[in-house]
């Protein structure tokens, strides 16, 4: 009488065990970890909606024909921005508070940005509880960095609106 059967031995599927395990260990990681692509992700849109609201600001000024800088241009409803969003002479946002209509001051970095996004989606300030830091860098130029990760940053220059996207 022949005994035969059929199946696996004890060591092969210790084997396969093993190898699953490994790859496990080492897969893992990257299935788990979405924080990182969540940060950039998020930054990205930020971004870029930052971007679409400068233009749609700049399409506005040009629409509107003012060929020149419009104190109280579009007003704001937010609280945190301090005043209606005043456009410079080329037309791009500069300042929601004073009478200067250019963007000279830290103050103006942080109220273009409240102005042009939704101040509680997308907060900045230096202060710990914000997203975003901004910097007043020189002549109507701005950097706003992710506090999460500095090198992640936009940069917002007045006079020319251009904007700059650093991830």
């Amino acid at each position: 009488m022949k005994n035969s059967s059929s199946g696996f031995t004890l060591i092969e599927l210790i084997i396969v065990i093993v190898i699953l395990g490994v790859l496990a260990v080492v897969a893992a990681p990257r299935f788990v970890d979405f924080t990182s692509d969540a940060r950039k992700a998020a930054f990205t849109a930020t971004a870029a909606a930052f971007r679409e609201g400068v233009n749609q600001v700049h399409l506005a000024w040009l629409v509107r024909g003012k060929g020149v800088a419009v104190q109280n241009f579009l007003p704001i409803a937010d609280p945190n921005v301090g005043g209606a969003l005043t456009v410079n002479s080329a037309g791009y946002p500069a300042d929601t508070r004073g009478v200067s209509r250019t963007l000279n001051s830290e103050d103006d970095c942080l109220d273009v940005w409240r102005a042009v996004l939704d101040s509680f989606s997308s907060g900045v300030g230096n202060d710990d509880a914000e997203a975003y830091s901004a910097e007043y860098v020189a002549e109507g130029k701005c950097i706003y960095s992710l506090k999460a990760d500095l090198n992640k940053n936009v940069t917002y220059d007045s006079n020319t609106g251009e904007i700059g996207i650093n991830d």
